[in-house]
């Protein structure tokens, strides 16, 4: 990461920006830092709590979440979308001394009973079992996202614009969590029986629109988490 902050520095005249994740922990010294001339369009930034101070004389804007990472710790960093079993959290064979950072979507595809990292820091999105509340609660030590708690760990990820039908739903061999990212119909011919039998619950961060207008009410109790809007529209 080093050596891609140097390279933007040299090559942009010190303007930094386009990054999904800066890691500002390895600047050797504030003089170092002062060669950065402006930060732009980033989505998180790790800096080193001793050089804190210092960033704030950079000029910036479009920037996601600052977060402070305690000198000389080790930490390791998902960003991204990724999918990852429990036994990656519990972290039974790597080193407890780790800071966890998870600056992008991280969905844990089955259950933990621990977490095996010092702490956890949270920018992005994680989405886990319910009744993983109590081992995570105790590791979180900064967290500017988003933990969605999950009855069914059958994801379904869509982002953009889609249509939903029967057949669609009659595919799914078993429940789902649809996370709905973005405008989506589910068509006319969906039943009420069908919607309860292939979905678990939903995760909405956009529109979703009902064709028949029976589903809504069922929509709404389905949904777990609503930032956006469910409501029926004649197709």
């Amino acid at each position: 990461m080093m050596n891609q902050i140097e390279n933007e520095v040299n090559t942009r005249k010190g303007k930094i920006t386009h990054l999904a994740l800066l890691d500002l922990r390895n600047m050797r010294s504030i003089d170092e830092l002062r060669n950065v001339t402006s930060i732009h369009l980033i989505g998180t930034i790790l800096i080193s709590d001793a050089f804190q101070g210092s960033l704030a004389s950079i000029p910036m804007s479009h920037v996601g979440t600052i977060v402070t990472i305690p000198e000389g710790s080790k930490v390791r960093q998902l960003s991204g979308t990724l999918k990852i079993g429990g036994d990656f959290l519990e972290n039974a064979s790597g080193d407890s001394e780790e800071i966890l950072v998870i600056s992008g979507e991280l969905y844990i595809t089955s259950p933990f009973t621990k977490v095996g990292f010092k702490s956890l820091i949270i920018t992005g999105q994680l989405y886990v079992p319910k009744g993983s509340e109590g081992a995570l609660s105790s590791v979180i030590s900064q967290m500017t996202g988003q933990i969605i708690y999950c009855k069914s760990l059958n994801y379904r990820v869509f982002t953009g614009n889609d249509r939903f039908d029967k057949d669609f739903f009659s595919y799914m061999k078993e429940p789902i969590t649809m996370i709905l990212m973005g405008d989506y119909v589910i068509e006319s011919d969906v039943t009420v029986e069908i919607l309860q039998e292939k979905v678990s619950e939903i995760i909405l961060m956009g529109k979703l629109v009902a064709a028949n207008k029976k589903l809504v009410p069922l929509l709404l109790a389905l949904t777990e988490e609503k930032m956006g809007e469910i409501l029926f529209e004649a197709q």
